[in-house]
């Protein structure tokens, strides 16, 4: 008998659309992570910037997922990847939360998913996160760095970075 799908636990923030390596590549490139560090992505789908982050870095990974379904992919691809001591995923609300062990913060959410998440992400910077974000920028925020791969922006931005008056 197959298992039926869990619910959804709070708002989609973007559609699941795996990110490539070379973002990857690249997000960890401007995040420059280390093992001290604790990387989190809202929204992680099947945790793959987690794992890799971890695999490359040392550094540890929290993930929240409202998919149920998803939860489970993130799960299957962390136990393979042996990686279960540095990264986690929560079935979650990302808008609820706590994000105060985060040092670093990874983003792949369509615009309305960030300006959703823009209170936490606040908060957040003033714990002196960095963020990047793939494909959308931050509303308001000023990039420390971005990239270009195959014709798509990937945003760094740190603490210190401004905003836009």
């Amino acid at each position: 008998m197959a298992s039926s799908p869990s619910p959804p636990i709070g708002p989609k923030l973007a559609p699941f659309t795996p990110s490539g390596d070379g973002v990857l590549t690249h997000a960890l490139d401007l995040l420059a992570l280390s093992p001290s560090d604790v990387l989190f992505d809202l929204g992680c789908g099947d945790a793959r910037m987690l794992v890799h982050a971890a695999e490359q870095t040392g550094a540890r990974g929290v993930g929240v997922e409202y998919n149920g379904d998803l939860v489970k992919r993130a799960q299957a691809r962390i136990e393979e990847s042996g990686v279960m001591d540095l990264v986690a995923v929560r079935h979650g609300d990302a808008l609820e939360v706590d994000l105060t062990t985060a040092t670093a913060m990874f983003l792949y959410l369509v615009p309305r998913g960030i300006q959703l998440l823009l209170p936490k992400l606040e908060e957040a910077r003033r714990l002196h996160v960095r963020f990047v974000t793939y494909m959308f920028s931050i509303p308001g925020w000023i990039p420390t760095d971005e990239r270009t791969y195959k014709g798509t922006k990937v945003y760094l931005y740190n603490s210190s970075a401004s905003t836009r008056q």
